[in-house]
């Protein structure tokens, strides 16, 4: 284990936590700074259990309140964190992977008993909150001399954010910008949820 010095400590983070800001409205919020190492690696780092990974990085921070269920923000780079260890008395490992997030519009719905006791489908305050959205490669057993394989989205969230299947989610931003619905939920995980998407209809 390398040695630490005070003068390695030279990258500034935000050390950032999701907060409510308005009804509705999740945001994560700078709540301090710190001082780091952080040095990008050559693997990668598997934030999601059912998606593709991500660029990883080593962060080196001296002690503090940190769980996975913060995040930090690195010269404008999100790290979502998955590992914290002690490194030593005055020192903690933190595993992250480098990705972006999106801004996530959620339109929920239920059942309510109306007329005549027809089932009718009533809206529920919609949903705002940052998300990051990974790939997931679906393949299928090989047809004679060929495989077939297509790709899917998954939305990963923090774990305050609950889904349900069939919930309608519009990717505000970002390259697959689209409105989504959810399809399937994995939601054993302590810290995030995620939630397989399939497209609906562009913006």
């Amino acid at each position: 284990m390398a040695y630490i010095g005070a003068g390695s400590l030279d990258q500034l983070l935000e050390v950032l936590e999701l907060r409510e800001t308005a009804s509705g409205v999740w945001e994560w919020v700078p709540v301090r700074r710190a001082w780091a190492q952080v040095a990008q690696t050559a693997k990668t780092n598997l934030f999601s259990k059912v998606g593709v990974g991500a660029r990883d990085a080593a962060v080196v921070l001296r002690r503090q309140p940190l769980t996975l269920h913060q995040a930090l923000r690195w010269k404008g780079q999100h790290l979502f964190l998955t590992a914290i260890t002690r490194r030593d008395r005055n020192h903690m490992d933190v595993a992250a992977a480098l990705v972006d997030t999106v801004e996530v519009l959620c339109q929920r719905y239920t059942t309510v008993l109306g007329q005549d006791n027809r089932p009718e489908k009533q809206a529920l305050p919609e949903l705002v909150f940052p998300g990051v959205v990974t790939e997931r490669y679906v393949r299928y057993a090989p047809e004679e001399t060929y495989a077939k394989a297509k790709c899917g989205l998954v939305l990963v969230t923090p774990k305050v954010i609950q889904l349900k299947e069939g919930d309608l989610v519009t990717l505000r931003t970002g390259p697959v910008a689209a409105q989504y619905n959810v399809q399937t939920r994995h939601v054993l995980d302590e810290y995030k949820n995620e939630y397989e998407i399939a497209w609906s209809k562009d913006i």
